[in-house]
């Protein structure tokens, strides 16, 4: 019987029951454990709850070892630049504990899962091991086609988005990582495609948040509807939601969970179109009411600009019924994954006004079909396999059937 390869994982962010990177970090150290023993270099942010999880659940082949960091959260709201410069100083500490983890442990590779960023250098692939980087964002921008959407302020946040990481990409170390890692997992299409030469071998197209644990719930349905899950900010598109409704048959309902710092203005477009009685804002409510929301919905949208991977879309896509997704970025790959094509609505990042009539049209046809039973969109299983498959590709060994 072949034992189970054992990882040494950094995954700063990385913690139960979270949303964003940390979210994204716990469903791939989780799917990890289910293949490999882990010993998981992870920072101070979910420590606390870690520590309260790993009391609750007993798992042997699975040791968190925090790496503590020390910066304002309210300087690393101003931009990404302070999260990289956090995370480089977090991975010179994480470098050290890691060299003194492999000098006293059997280890066969090295992984790096967060924060995963092809702009971002990483000491996991100069350790000595064997190692697997990702999976690998970061690439994605909004299409210019949809800059109109973004306003003045954002299409300046994306300039310098844009610049700041083409900066960052370019540095040494930077492209070193992405030369020196043995396997590549990447996010989404943008990001195998922003990679240096000499980094397209040994590539897995492989989205983070595929492995997204998704909780348990009394399924209670509660009526026709559209849902809009996500923070209220303008990368995440709340516009075209509304404007679509606007164009849809009168009664189409829009139900649109979360809050930020376009509620404001999103609350008065909907009174500006004419819709305001026909799209409810539920604030921020607990996950598992979120899910239940997507289980009991005729259909999910999800309209972000420039998505990376999409937690809320794979939750979607692992209990709604029917969803509608613009093509681009990370909500693409996973999009393209689904295991019925005829319950998904891949939409084309075109003009800003194709867009909204696509949504338009697939809300409309959506409420005019069938309701289907809300079996997965999406083959975990398969996932699991590939993932495994890069892992064992890494340390020289075969995946084998599930």
């Amino acid at each position: 019987m072949r034992k189970q390869p054992r990882l040494l994982v950094f995954a700063h962010a990385c913690g139960p029951d979270a949303g964003s990177e940390p979210g994204a970090g716990w469903g791939m150290v989780m799917a990890m454990a289910e293949i490999a023993d882990l010993i998981v270099l992870t920072g101070s942010a979910r420590i606390a709850d870690i520590r309260k999880w790993e009391t609750a659940h007993r798992r042997p082949n699975l040791e968190f070892v925090e790496v503590p960091d020390h910066i304002s959260g309210r300087l690393l709201r101003w931009h990404r630049i302070p999260h990289f410069l956090q995370n480089q100083i977090w991975l010179r500490k994480a470098r050290k504990r890691a060299l003194e983890i492999v000098a006293a442990e059997r280890i066969d590779a090295v992984s790096h899962v967060t924060l995963s960023a092809y702009w971002i250098p990483t000491p996991a692939v100069a350790l000595g091991f064997p190692s697997i980087w990702g999976p690998v964002g970061g690439a994605v921008t909004t299409p210019r086609t949809l800059w109109p959407l973004l306003g003045r302020g954002g299409a300046l946040q994306e300039r310098l988005d844009r610049w700041s990481i083409k900066v960052a990409a370019s540095l040494p170390a930077t492209r070193r990582t992405a030369r020196m890692a043995t396997t590549r997992l990447i996010q989404n299409r943008e990001t195998r495609d922003a990679l240096p030469s000499g980094a397209q071998e040994n590539v897995h197209l492989l989205n983070h948040a595929l492995f997204n644990e998704t909780p348990e719930t009394d399924f209670q349905p509660d009526g026709r509807y559209a849902l809009w899950a996500a923070l209220m900010e303008t990368r995440k598109g709340g516009r075209i939601a509304i404007e679509a409704v606007a164009r849809t048959r009168s009664d189409t309902k829009l139900v649109m969970v979360g809050d930020g710092p376009q509620r404001q203005t999103l609350e008065k477009l909907a009174r500006q179109l004419g819709v305001a009685d026909r799209v409810e804002f539920t604030g921020w409510i607990p996950r598992e009411r979120a899910i239940e929301l997507m289980q009991g919905a005729t259909t999910v949208l999800f309209t972000g600009l420039r998505e990376e991977g999409g937690l809320a879309l794979t939750e979607a896509m692992y209990n709604a019924r029917r969803v509608i997704v613009l093509e681009h970025g990370g909500a693409g790959s996973i999009g393209r994954r689904a295991t019925d094509s005829s319950r998904i609505a891949l939409i084309q990042p075109e003009s800003v006004d194709s867009v909204l009539e696509q949504f338009a049209r697939a809300i409309d046809q959506h409420f005019e079909t069938a309701e289907p039973e809300p079996t997965p969109l999406l083959d975990r299983n398969a996932a699991m396999q590939e993932l495994e498959e890069a892992i064992l590709e890494a340390i020289g060994q075969r995946a084998t059937p599930r």
